[in-house]
């Protein structure tokens, strides 16, 4: 089984990443040592949408875009993956641009090729199991979660929901050690657990 982790931090090292590899580590828990990748948004060339498919050849092919930078390779390794865990903080009522530059990218090509009226072909991401993380230090958690969970949809993927408040995903307020209200330690083992479980039935 192969995990791509997606860290939307600025600070790498920090809750969000902490979340991330908590999450693999639950996978590993369950289905035993895995491969995994993680990659860091700042790190990446990631060029805003220029929201122009409809004019250029991506309406009618599969997830192309006309902007050339690390957005393909992003998606060729969420292709890849038998599951992602998708991690960002809310920061000034958003998450970090460069996250949100990818995101918008990722989802603008999903859009124009539903607008399009399809494709013979699928989805790559079609079904794929995806499990999300949202933190935040002064605001609630659900907005970046719901957030995430509406990019998964848009791009075909299967958000992997949990029993446990906020059910989104992994929610986290302020430092993730401390925080006593989202149990976000505890939540990414669970995610990891159904992650693994979700990863195995598409298999």
């Amino acid at each position: 089984m192969h995990i791509l982790g997606i860290v939307g931090s600025m600070r790498k090292g920090r809750n969000t990443e902490a979340l991330v590899r908590a999450v693999i580590e639950g996978v590993e828990a369950i289905a035993g040592p895995v491969t995994h990748r993680l990659v860091f948004t700042p790190e990446l060339t990631c060029h805003p949408c220029r929201v122009v498919c409809h004019e250029t050849h991506c309406a009618s092919e599969l997830f192309r875009c006309s902007i050339d930078d690390d957005v393909a390779t992003v998606l060729e390794w969420m292709a890849d993956a038998d599951a992602i865990v998708l991690g960002a903080p809310h920061y000034f009522r958003a998450p970090p641009a460069g996250f949100h530059a990818m995101i918008e990218r990722l989802q603008s090509m999903a859009f124009f090729y539903e607008a399009s009226g399809g494709s013979p072909e699928d989805s790559p991401l079609l079904g794929k199991p995806c499990g999300l993380i949202g933190v935040c230090e002064y605001s609630n958690p659900e907005t970046i979660l719901e957030y995430l969970q509406d990019a998964c949809l848009l791009m075909k993927m299967r958000p992997v929901r949990l029993n446990s408040f906020p059910y989104l995903g992994v929610g986290a307020h302020g430092e993730i050690e401390q925080d006593h209200v989202f149990h976000p330690l505890e939540r990414s083992k669970e995610l990891g657990a159904a992650l693994a479980e979700a990863a195995t039935e598409r298999a």
